[in-house]
């Protein structure tokens, strides 16, 4: 599992945030814990892939470059989140928001993918 710096992180009740460099290995950490949230069945696996290109085919496998991802915000939701990244010019902004107290889970899942 590749993992990232993390510059900065933010936890109240109902709301965390983290901040990582724009590097291009973050498309494949946001794809991971976007599956560990739960997001697997809405398509987080597609997320920095070519939007043309479909499952099995082999240039689906390739990602796009995290350069191209300027000024553009995604956004995700289920039952018990919802989660929002941010691509800037050098910095990855990653908000996940839930209605009831889930800061415990969603440290020990952002957790594997800090390097510390």
């Amino acid at each position: 599992m590749q993992k990232i710096k993390l510059l900065s992180m933010g936890k109240s009740e109902h709301h965390n945030h983290y901040t990582f460099p724009k590097q291009q290995k973050v498309l494949k950490i946001i794809r991971q814990f976007l599956g560990e949230l739960g997001f697997a069945e809405l398509g987080s696996e597609a997320f920095g892939r070519p939007l043309d290109k479909t499952y099995g085919d082999h240039l689906y496998e390739q990602e796009e470059s995290v350069k191209a991802y300027i000024d553009r915000r995604f956004a995700y939701e289920n039952k018990k989140y919802f989660v929002e990244i941010i691509f800037g010019k050098s910095k990855v902004f990653v908000m996940i928001h839930t209605e009831k107290d889930r800061q415990q889970e969603i440290s020990k899942i952002m957790g594997k993918f800090f390097l510390g």
